[in-house]
């Protein structure tokens, strides 16, 4: 997969090549130039891991990244555009437009995705909320994907709108780092001052396994997070929160494979259970009362979101009905993936969560 992302951009210039260069008009130097310009942009990742070290994280200043995120999404959109253009027979000057369009949605689209997220307030009714959590309030944060184009004045600001909600739990479902511990450490650090009087916890995502996962988790053990492996704690007596890990450990051999049943394996005695767990799609039995998911980044942004959708099983953001008592909340996330590096149309989130009881619902 890795090998596919890194190469898949000279495919898409290919189509462009045919989509785009050859129907202009214009003289052959011109096309010639358009053609490498488009190659430069598809040879984003093969650059990143020639001189900076990693194809989707590479150690070079932010400002050298967020220009290349640009060009390159600016490549990708044109294509697409040259496609749609191409299917309805636009001609002519008409294709002049769709570098303007394209690029100016890919510096929106950078810009988004690194701007510091805004907090999105949810309220969530159940009729069997225990009473004694009627209010109780929870943060959920998730796909930091803290790199070196999201350094440490992002992190910072994340952790320090959290911490002046003064809620009463702080979860994180996964995707917190891309990087290695030696290199994306300090840009990290800010979140061992998170701070709640019930606690921080988390699982992992996906991305927690393409780094050093065992170093990043005795890290995390020294900064007060309590990580959640197919195993249930109690914030509160009446609270019952458990998480899984992603199933991507599982397939290399790093962690348990996810199991809901063994993590609600302890007598919840009428608790309200909460679980945590970075995919939303997977099928899961749904043994508990609210799932707190990310993965998705909210489809990125329109069209792409109804792939996204495809392959998360008909997920994408906010609130879903699982069945039964069941419900989802899937956050759109805090950052941006370095595989298509934009957000557009799909703001990221901190999401603030409040628990209400549906008994009390009714009487307001």
């Amino acid at each position: 997969m890795r090998t596919f992302l890194i190469y898949f951009p000279f495919f898409v210039w290919a189509i462009a090549l045919v989509v785009f260069v050859r129907p202009l008009s214009s003289v052959r130097r011109v096309r010639i130039a358009w053609s490498l310009v488009l190659l430069l942009c598809a040879a984003k990742f093969v650059f990143f891991e020639r001189f900076g070290g990693d194809a989707f994280n590479p150690e070079f200043p932010d400002k050298v990244i967020w220009v290349a995120n640009v060009f390159y999404s600016g490549m990708m959109l044109l294509t697409a555009f040259a496609v749609v253009s191409r299917l309805v027979r636009l001609r002519g000057r008409i294709l002049l437009v769709l570098p303007v369009v394209s690029w100016g949605l890919a510096i929106r689209g950078v810009f988004n995705g690194l701007t510091v997220p805004s907090v999105r307030e949810v309220e969530l009714a159940f009729a069997n909320l225990p009473a004694e959590l009627d209010g109780y309030r929870l943060v959920q944060i998730t796909d930091l994907h803290v790199s070196a184009a999201a350094r440490r004045w992002r992190t910072q600001a994340i952790v320090d709108k959290v911490n002046a909600l003064r809620v009463d739990l702080i979860v994180c479902t996964g995707d917190i780092v891309d990087g290695k511990p030696e290199d994306r450490k300090r840009d990290v650090e800010p979140l061992k001052d998170l701070s709640a009087p019930d606690g921080v916890y988390y699982v992992t995502g996906n991305h927690e396994y393409y780094g050093d996962v065992e170093e990043w988790q005795a890290l995390y053990r020294d900064w007060n997070f309590r990580f959640l492996e197919n195993e249930c704690v109690f914030p509160r007596p009446a609270l019952a929160l458990a998480g899984i890990p992603d199933a991507t450990g599982g397939k290399r051999g790093l962690a348990s494979t996810p199991d809901v049943t063994a993590a609600f394996a302890a007598e919840t005695n009428g608790a309200f259970r909460v679980l945590l767990a970075h995919r939303p799609g997977d099928p899961l039995p749904w043994i508990y009362d609210l799932q707190l998911s990310g993965h998705t980044h909210g489809g990125i942004m329109p069209v792409l979101s109804s792939l996204v959708k495809v392959y998360n099983h008909g997920f994408v953001r906010g609130l879903y009905d699982l069945g039964g008592k069941a419900r989802l909340y899937l956050s759109s996330g805090a950052g941006q993936w370095a595989g298509f590096p934009i957000r557009f149309l799909d703001d990221s989130e901190i999401t603030l969560i409040t628990l209400r009881s549906r008994s009390r619902e009714a009487l307001m």
